[in-house]
């Protein structure tokens, strides 16, 4: 009998734990946003690694369009977003500012904008935005052969996909040219297969980037000058939802301590494209810059200590 009444307690005591808020530790997870971009690969795994680590917690990847994870952190579906684009992705804070807020900066000087080969440049002296409007000129960036120039641009559900139309309009090109959306890879594809065969090609592109350790953006083709500034320089921030900062501060705290130099972001994208994109190839990579950068990494943690 006193056997079964301690099996009897043993068992109650487990079923309490189950359901008693606080009778057993919950598990930790932190869901990060992912934009499907490599740019966001680095920043996501060190991240990772140092909240699974250092912290115990179990993180996620939740890969969608941009608008979609500013709407899920709002909701407290996506806990972190380590890669928002200010001054692109204003906007979007602006919309879920109460949700919604600043950890920290990553990283600054974002280059972004529209380029064209250096000897497109040259032989055909475009050198601004308004250069464009030209019918001729249009007719030499046409790819497609459809009649309408074509600007490579962006991923429909990134932000700059927006921009681009807006400055289209803007100056006035809409009825000479048209944005090309597609991925990353598919875009970047199609411009160093131009760029390679000495053809005209108009794009959109930003830094940093993998592309920029093939071709230089500082002779091999020519930003060019926006008057109307769509495309002030760039810095990139963390961001989390208000809520999970205030029941999560040492992780908060951690992560707003969280930088990398944008050409370190530039070297893992080159590296992530040389040696492959899976889970383990872009942690591992993570992982080299953690070890190459020690001191760094330690003062983040040291502050949480």
């Amino acid at each position: 009998m006193k056997h079964k009444l301690i099996f009897s307690l043993l068992v109650l005591v487990l079923v309490l734990s189950l359901v008693i808020p606080g009778c057993a530790e919950e598990e930790k997870t932190v869901i990060l946003g992912y934009d499907m971009s490599i740019t966001n690969d680095l920043q996501n795994y060190v991240a990772k690694i140092l909240l699974e680590e250092e912290l115990g917690y179990s993180v996620e990847f939740a890969g969608m369009a941009i608008p979609a994870i500013f709407a899920g952190m709002a909701a407290g579906d996506v806990d972190v977003f380590t890669n928002t684009w200010q001054p692109n992705q204003a906007w979007l804070m602006e919309k879920y500012d109460t949700d919604i807020d600043f950890l920290g900066l990553v990283y600054d000087g974002g280059l972004q904008g529209w380029l064209v080969p250096t000897w497109f440049s040259q032989q055909y002296d475009v050198t601004e935005v308004s250069d464009l409007k030209d019918p001729e000129i249009a007719k030499l960036v046409d790819i497609d052969g459809d009649g309408t120039g074509d600007l490579l641009g962006c991923d429909a559900g990134w932000t700059c996909a927006g921009i681009n139309d807006d400055e289209l309009a803007a100056y006035e090109l809409d009825d000479l040219y048209e944005q090309k959306y597609g991925a990353e890879n598919l875009m970047m594809a199609a411009i160093m297969g131009r760029l390679k065969k000495n053809e005209p090609v108009l794009f959109y592109f930003w830094t940093p980037h993998q592309l920029w350790y093939t071709y230089s953006y500082s002779e091999d083709v020519v930003w060019l000058d926006d008057p109307k500034e769509f495309w002030p320089v760039a810095t990139v921030h963390m961001i989390a939802n208000v809520k999970w900062i205030v029941e999560n501060p040492k992780a908060a705290e951690l992560l707003s301590h969280f930088q990398i130099p944008i050409m370190d972001v530039g070297w893992s994208m080159a590296e992530i494209k040389a040696r492959g994109g899976d889970p383990e190839t872009v942690e591992a990579i993570a992982r080299e810059w953690m070890a190459a950068h020690q001191a760094e990494v330690d003062s983040w943690l040291a502050a949480i200590k």
